[in-house]
Order: C-alpha cells, then sequence, then structure tokens
C-alpha cells in the first residue's frame, strides 16, 4: 500500500477545539472544526498543510469544541459543511452560526464526499445527533475511523470499528483523576455518564474489542488537560491491546494545544510535505 493513499493529521484534540485532517489519494476532509479561522490557519501551517487544498468539513455534532469555526472556515475557504440534518439545524445554536454551504449526509447509506465513501454510527452523547465516522479511500480502499465525544459502547460500535488501517479514539479521562480533581460534582457526572466522555478504561476495552492484524495505528485523542495525561491513556491502551492479541505498539495521544504529526496508512508518523492531488 502506498503511504500517499491515507494520511491524518490531528490538528488538535480536546476541550478547547476539535480537528482532523484526513487525506486520501483523491482529496481531503477536515473532520470537525473548533477553532476560529486564525488558529485553524496556523495550526495547518504547522502541519505543513494548507487549509485551501481541503473543500469539505464534515461535523461529528454541533459542540462549540467540534463546530464553532465552521461557518467561518466555510466562508473563508469556501468548505461545504456536511453532517446529519440534526447536526446541522442545531448549529444554529451555537457560536458562529450555520454555514451557508451545506449538504446533509444520508441516514441510511454512505456518502461520496471528497474521493472517500464516508460511513457514520450514531454514539450516546448529549447533542442533537453525534456520530462517529468512518472514511474509505475510494481508490486505494485504506480506512480511518474516527470517534469523539462517546458516552458510552453500542453494542454494534466495535464491529464498524473493525477492519480499519488507522483509528482516532477518544480518551478523555482517567476515572481515578477526573473522581479526585477539582471539577464540580455536575461536571464529574456529566463527563463521566453514559452520555458524556469515554474513561481511558472505557476507550481501552473498545479497541481491544476492534483490533485486528490489520490495523496500522492508534490514535488517542480528546485527552483532558485536567483529569489524563498522554502517559495514562498510552499506558492503559497499550496494555488492552497487548491482551487482545495487538502486538504494533503504534500509538500516538493527540494534544490539544498543536497538531500532532501525520500518520499514514502503514503506520508510519512524520511531518511529510502534502502532495498535490487531482481533484475528482
Amino acid at each position: 500500500m502506498s503511504d500517499r493513499t491515507l494520511r491524518v493529521t490531528v490538528l488538535g484534540s480536546g476541550s478547547r477545539g476539535n480537528a482532523v485532517l484526513v487525506e486520501g489519494s483523491i482529496g481531503s476532509v477536515v473532520i470537525d472544526a473548533g477553532f476560529g479561522v486564525r488558529a485553524m490557519a496556523r495550526r495547518f501551517s504547522q502541519a505543513l498543510r494548507t487549509p485551501e487544498s481541503v473543500h469539505d468539513l464534515l461535523l461529528t455534532h454541533e459542540h462549540v469544541d467540534h463546530a464553532s469555526g465552521a461557518a467561518a472556515a466555510s466562508k473563508r475557504w469556501n468548505w461545504t459543511v456536511h453532517g446529519t440534518a440534526a447536526t446541522l439545524a442545531a448549529l444554529d445554536t451555537i457560536p458562529g452560526g450555520a454555514p451557508e454551504r451545506v449538504a446533509s449526509i444520508s441516514a441510511t447509506s454512505g456518502t461520496s464526499i471528497a474521493g472517500f465513501e464516508v460511513e457514520h454510527h450514531a454514539v450516546p452523547h448529549d447533542a442533537a445527533d453525534c456520530r462517529a465516522f468512518r472514511l474509505t479511500d475510494t481508490r486505494s480502499g485504506a480506512r480511518v475511523a474516527i470517534v469523539l465525544d462517546c458516552g458510552d459502547v453500542p453494542e454494534t460500535l466495535p464491529a464498524f470499528l473493525s477492519h480499519v488501517d488507522l483509528l482516532v479514539m477518544e480518551s478523555n479521562h482517567d476515572r481515578a483523576m477526573l473522581q479526585q480533581g477539582p471539577y464540580p460534582w455536575q461536571l464529574k457526572k456529566r463527563i463521566s455518564g453514559g452520555r458524556g466522555h469515554l474513561s481511558n478504561d472505557r476507550a481501552a476495552a473498545l479497541l481491544a474489542t476492534s483490533a485486528h492484524h490489520g490495523l496500522q495505528g492508534v490514535l488517542l485523542a480528546h485527552l483532558s488537560e485536567t483529569n489524563n495525561t498522554p502517559s495514562h491513556a498510552i499506558d492503559t491502551a497499550r496494555d488492552a491491546l497487548r491482551r487482545a492479541g495487538w502486538r504494533k505498539d503504534l500509538l500516538w495521544a493527540c494534544a490539544q494545544r498543536e497538531p500532532i504529526e501525520c500518520v499514514d496508512a502503514l503506520g508510519r508518523s512524520g511531518h511529510a510535505r502534502a502532495t498535490q492531488l487531482a481533484l475528482f
């Protein structure tokens, strides 16, 4: 498999903003836009990419740390904003408002976006219609799945996440750190509840049930800066994956403050410069 068939760059992930760039053999798509255009442009530059090379934005849900920059980015770079009908309707309620260029993704079938076949799976979260995504590069077949903001694990989610090359998985908090930490009780309850966020333990268990021989890399995302550490998240995930028989040890903890190096479909990381892609 060519290293250019699929590359994933987490531009930033956490409670203050989320954005994931997925580059394929035909086009590129951004998953979520929780940053303003200046911050987004800076993060693209740090990743040696340009927002002008992207034509489509796909939203997991409408919360501000995932969608507050959607309207401005769409206007600035002519991105079409894709989401479920419920997510797009909910954008009117957030700072930044609803973008003008929108397209509703099908609730029952896959959707072709920027050279990817995009499939989605409902996940429990206190949003209008939060979704996990699976993107398959239509030319190469390389595949990535992205799960952000997931309070619990639906029975059919592990199967949806299986047989991917790369997996971006929320690993939000260490349960002991959350319970002993400074957050108010109501916020702790929301985070750890069934419509909040996955703990390291729950994320690791989901990874273990989704892992397979062809999985090339795991990017742990949406880590709390107050109730988690990269080492806690990676160690918990690694232990579970090893018990499940996955031995590659290709795990990364994504940062809030800056992009991590891109990871390709073979599990290799590095700030490789973008390749000019043919548009459809």
